[in-house]
């Protein structure tokens, strides 16, 4: 852990190794779900669902904005120790939940409580970092320091949306549990599952590609007023759908699906055109990418069906999670996280473009075999089909092989080069 805290200015690579853990975890407990016959409904669906929203996506994304956030708003990283330290005691509290999903459900309530006080702390340091760029004089609009502030309200408006998606999580997790709760906590679960999925991580997404969407298409934006078109379809209509659900207001979820459905549909716009202009010679990051989005807009198709009263609850937070936002996370894995690799073992200043340390084949193969298991097991929900799920859950486990390969020889190659020798004269 001491080498985790060492490297306080990049990301904590603990943190993306427990993510990718998780990730091939996630799979794993699809295949057991569907050869057992439990993979709708239940603590099992409950487990692959947080396995790939809090172990897989949400870990990935706290590690990768340790180095991120203070960078986006150009400010010290501040109460870096606290941070690193609930990211630790988080990856606790989430094994110990998908423990109590697996078997134990009376941990759930120790588990919740642990996610939640991890979350705070964390949070909270996020909040003393962002608040430097918040206390700024008022600068002139359209200069770097008035983007900087708009940066940092966008973080804290996300990192609020985490919050509110732990507390209504810490409820259900104690009725789970078996301990008494009110009875209107039943009805939380849609909403607690939006705000997650759709106020946490699809914010998260939407301010974070707009700064990494550069390096590794090597284009930017033309629309950037675009950006606080869907910043702010997502801030209103997120909350208004979770109140439609948990009061069964259809006028609220439908306004509140629609302004969201209106943001997806701009940032899609506008990350298909930056797709359009890219330079990178470096593709299957941009491929990734270009998927995620392509589910993004399926799992909109999918939620207005749900909201329409179709069964498909699940086969919408599956795309959601593992189709949207984890596909984006494998886009960032094979830029970020290489590039991660190359810092450590080649020191701050290295450039290496992370093609040169990937092999092209493993990494197309998994782009392949990650979409074959998504389109299959999304298709085994809507059908109800275990058998099928179970063939898609092997796609997608040889896929996160074949990626943790292609990392693993990514580091090897990282760790045999040797500086060039200067004879001095």
């Amino acid at each position: 852990m001491s080498a985790v805290f060492a490297r306080r200015h990049w990301i904590p690579p603990a943190a993306l190794m427990y993510a990718q853990l998780g990730h091939g975890f996630s799979w794993l407990l699809i295949l057991w779900a569907a050869w057992t016959g439990n993979l709708t409904g239940g603590l099992y669906g409950f487990a692959w669902i947080h396995t790939i929203a809090l172990g897989w996506v949400t870990m990935a994304a706290l590690g990768v904005l340790q180095h991120a956030l203070p960078a986006f708003v150009d400010v010290e990283p501040r109460a870096q120790t606290p941070a690193r330290w609930s990211i630790v005691f988080y990856g606790i509290g989430v094994a110990a939940l998908l423990y109590g999903f697996l078997g134990q459900p009376r941990a759930l309530a120790g588990a919740g409580a642990l996610i939640l006080a991890a979350l705070i702390v964390y949070v909270a340091c996020a909040f003393i970092t962002l608040a430097q760029a918040m206390r700024r004089k008022r600068p002139s609009a359209g200069s770097g320091q008035a983007v900087q502030r708009a940066v940092a309200r966008a973080f804290s408006g996300t990192f609020v949306f985490l919050l509110a998606t732990a507390i209504i999580g810490f409820g259900l997790a104690w009725m789970l549990s078996g301990r008494a709760a009110p009875a209107w906590v039943a009805t939380l679960p849609p909403a607690h599952g939006n705000l997650g999925v759709l106020g946490w991580l699809s914010l998260l997404i939407f301010g974070v590609s707009m700064r990494t969407l550069r390096p590794i298409t090597g284009g930017a934006t033309r629309f950037r007023w675009m950006h606080i078109v869907v910043g702010s379809c997502a801030l209103f209509g997120v909350p208004l759908l979770a109140a439609g659900l948990s009061t069964g207001n259809a006028t609220l979820w439908w306004i509140g699906g629609a302004l969201f459905a209106l943001g997806a549909l701009g940032y899609a716009f506008d990350t298909f055109d930056i797709l359009r202009r890219a330079t990178n010679p470096h593709r299957p990051p941009q491929a990734f990418v270009a998927v995620s989005v392509l589910w993004f807009l399926c799992a909109m198709v999918l939620g207005g069906y749900v909201l329409a009263g179709k069964p498909w609850g699940d086969a919408y937070f599956f795309v959601l999670l593992i189709g949207w936002a984890g596909q984006m996370v494998n886009a960032h894995l094979y830029h970020i996280g290489i590039r991660l690799l190359s810092t450590i073992y080649r020191g701050e200043d290295d450039e290496t473009p992370p093609q040169e340390l990937l092999e092209n084949r493993l990494t197309w193969y998994s782009f392949l075999a990650f979409q074959l298991a998504i389109a299959a097991i999304l298709i085994a929900l809507l059908r109800s089909d275990n058998a099928l799920a179970a063939r898609g859950a092997i796609f997608g486990l040889t896929g996160w092989i074949a990626m943790a390969a292609n990392v693993l020889a990514a580091r090897a190659r990282a760790k045999a080069y040797k500086p060039p020798t200067i004879i001095r004269l």
